[in-house]
């Protein structure tokens, strides 16, 4: 089965030069004998990398999708022990049953990357520290008020500090990505921005506010004036822009009123991350047919 004709969600660029793998994988600082979860090694040419980081005492666990490319990772990976290579679907995949603390590194399929962040960047299941290679603007929004957190790294933010580390050619690739690349280091945050019990709470707020600019829609829904007037002096928020002219912090400011204060309208902004993605799914689909196209 070849590259074309495998679902959208299969598709994966893939790093050519093992000494930039080489390059990348010494940025994470990984310990030798720690375990390190990879996602989508492919032919493995990360995998070699990180088992030679943590050596015979380390673990890397290798979850594959395809199951082709998994029994040539178990025949190219003989000489390592310490792989374990796992041939499911990574959204299945249960992380709690990695012993923490663990590391992540991988260059993901740029395709499943919101639902794979949601599920592998948690409060209680994540990794102490991760490499992830993404499209630049999955966590950096660029508008004419320059560069910000995107709605994805605002929801990473209260668990992760989050650094860009490298930025990749798109000639170091195959087949060559039409994006820009980067890789992106998460280090978790020994006290969390938000505390584990309110942090699902935390993206439906995002999730809920996330289409209005700052002082409409959504926002009269939960916050009054004054509210809202109070943030916009004390936390930063920008009333009257979008996301994109916001601060992870400013948000967080913004969500910490809003449970402390106006607990009450919790029940309206149930369910609305969940909503998000179905609606996210719905355009994807909708792009992989050729857009909207009327009846002759």
């Amino acid at each position: 089965m070849n590259e074309q004709t495998l679902p959208l969600r299969y598709t994966q660029n893939f790093l050519k030069s093992t000494r930039l793998v080489d390059k990348i994988v010494s940025l994470a600082a990984i310990d030798p004998a720690a375990t390190v979860l990879e996602v989508g090694p492919g032919k493995g040419i990360i995998t070699h990398a990180l088992a030679q980081r943590v050596g015979e005492n380390g673990r890397v666990i290798a979850v594959e999708l395809d199951a082709q490319l998994a029994a040539g990772l178990r025949h190219t990976c003989q000489p390592f022990p310490q792989i374990e290579i796992v041939q499911a679907d990574i959204l299945r995949f249960d992380v709690g049953q990695i012993t923490r603390p663990y590391y992540l590194f991988s260059n993901i399929p740029f395709s499943i990357t919101a639902p794979l962040l949601t599920h592998l960047l948690t409060p209680t299941t994540g990794p102490q520290q991760a490499h992830l290679i993404l499209q630049r603007d999955t966590l950096i929004a660029s508008s004419k008020w320059g560069d910000n957190d995107t709605f994805k790294a605002m929801l990473i933010r209260p668990l992760y500090d989050i650094a860009l580390v490298h930025a990749f050619a798109r000639s170091d690739f195959a087949p060559s990505p039409g994006v820009e690349t980067a890789l992106f280091a998460f280090t978790r945050r020994n006290r969390p921005l938000v505390s584990p019990a309110d942090y699902a709470l935390y993206q439906d707020f995002m999730a809920f506010v996330s289409k209005d600019r700052v002082g409409e829609g959504a926002w009269r829904k939960l916050f009054s004036k004054k509210q809202i007037a109070m943030l916009g002096k004390q936390s930063a928020l920008v009333v009257g822009r979008g996301l994109k002219s916001q601060s992870a912090v400013a948000m967080i400011a913004a969500f910490d009123t809003f449970i402390t204060h106006n607990r009450p309208r919790i029940p309206m902004i149930a369910g609305a991350l969940q909503a998000l993605r179905k609606e996210q799914q719905r355009k994807e689909k909708i792009d992989r047919r050729g857009g909207h196209r009327r009846r002759r």
